[in-house]
């Protein structure tokens, strides 16, 4: 019985194994698109386009090209993977870094013209001096003192 030779397919995977991935249970070749799996007992199964998925695979090389995938996941795509999420993660740092920064929207600013800056929750409504404050103030040096409201109440 003829079978195919998967020796090109092996060494492509070990020179070049960034022309591969996983695909749920199934190796691809990405610039060829042809798919790899298993059967249940064992044995490896090419599904292509071509001619190529018509030859079954010799029982020799299901478990040379079963050891292989198995090395390459380990040396490549395992580190592949650490490595995308290590990326994504570092991009969304950046964004919630870069958010922290971003200018504050127009209802902010507006709150802010009425904020106080030594207390976060307490809002000026009313500039007016009371009477004692202005009388003290003319024979001191301390300035009038702004009435506020608090928002939170102890």
């Amino acid at each position: 019985m003829a079978y195919l030779d998967l020796t090109p397919m092996l060494q492509a995977m070990r020179a070049r194994p960034s022309e591969f991935e996983m695909q749920g249970s199934y190796l691809r070749h990405m610039p060829s698109h042809h798919l790899l799996n298993f059967d249940i007992w064992g044995n490896a199964r090419v599904h292509a386009r071509c001619d190529c998925a018509m030859l079954d695979v010799s029982r020799e090389q299901s478990e040379e090209i079963k050891a292989a995938i198995a090395a390459w996941k380990v040396v490549y795509w395992e580190p592949h993977l650490a490595q995308i999420e290590a990326e994504k993660r570092a991009a969304k740092i950046n964004r919630e870094f870069s958010s922290h920064f971003q200018p504050p929207g127009l209802w902010q600013r507006f709150l802010a013209l009425f904020r106080r800056n030594d207390d976060r929750f307490g809002l000026i409504f009313e500039e007016e001096a009371t009477a004692d404050e202005t009388s003290r103030a003319a024979g001191t040096p301390e300035t009038a003192r702004t009435e506020r409201r608090e928002l939170i109440q102890n």
